[in-house]
């Protein structure tokens, strides 16, 4: 069965880049360029590839970037510590993301405020969220079909303000990979939102999925983390 291809146009369009940009990126990908007058077209894999490590943006009244920064932030409800933190998130440049934040920022879309952070024992840090200001609808709408990053990283370690909550168990042996159904069922069903955030973040669908199907989980547990997905997209 022939795989469908995309056109360059189709490709910046589907990523909301420039077509240059949109070269750029196949290029990356090994596509050879076919010389004037000849149409390049990427297949359908090679697209899903570049959507994974790049993510996409819609069109919109706001910028491929500020799109980006704004699902970042709206899907992180424990903020982002630093710029370069949103721009991990947001799959851009810790230079373009300073330029995109001082820009909502004056314009009431981001702010930064202080917030208490447990690591190791509490502390005020200053952490970049998204505001209360109302978006526009077609803003929002496009903010929330915007794909982010995937990212392929190994888990973070569970943070040792959360080990109490494995009181019966060695956490050294706890793995997320094997363990990831044990893990999210302890963390999901703990009053705590640093444990909602690590467990949603760290651990893969598949496994929160299984251990919220288990008995005596609530369901303002499993609406928790149906809303968490609804906003990743």
């Amino acid at each position: 069965m022939d795989t469908r291809t995309l056109t360059t146009p189709e490709v910046a369009r589907v990523l909301g880049v420039s077509l240059p940009t949109a070269h750029r990126a196949l290029d990356a990908y090994g596509v050879p360029r076919t010389g004037r007058g000849r149409t390049r077209t990427a297949s359908e894999e090679v697209m899903a590839e570049i959507l994974s490590r790049r993510g996409t943006a819609p069109r919109s009244e706001r910028t491929p970037t500020e799109l980006r920064v704004l699902a970042a932030l709206s899907r992180s409800p424990l903020g982002l510590a630093s710029v370069r933190a949103v721009a991990s998130k947001a799959g851009i440049s810790p230079t373009t993301a300073s330029r995109a934040l001082r820009k909502l920022a004056l314009e009431g879309f981001a702010q930064q405020r202080d917030t208490m952070v447990a690591s190791g024992r509490a502390r005020r840090e200053r952490r970049w969220f998204s505001s209360n200001k109302p978006l526009p609808t077609s803003v929002k709408n496009a903010m929330r079909h915007t794909r982010l990053v995937e990212r392929t990283s190994t888990p973070r370690p569970l943070p040792s303000e959360l080990h109490h909550l494995f009181w019966n168990a060695n956490v050294a042996d706890l793995n997320p990979q094997k363990d990831g159904s044990y893990l999210a069922e302890r963390l999901l069903q703990a009053p705590d939102l640093r444990a909602w955030n690590w467990a949603l973040t760290n651990l893969s669908r598949d496994d929160v999925e299984m251990a919220l199907g288990r008995r005596g989980v609530d369901d303002r547990t499993r609406a928790l983390a149906r809303n968490w997905w609804a906003h990743e997209g």
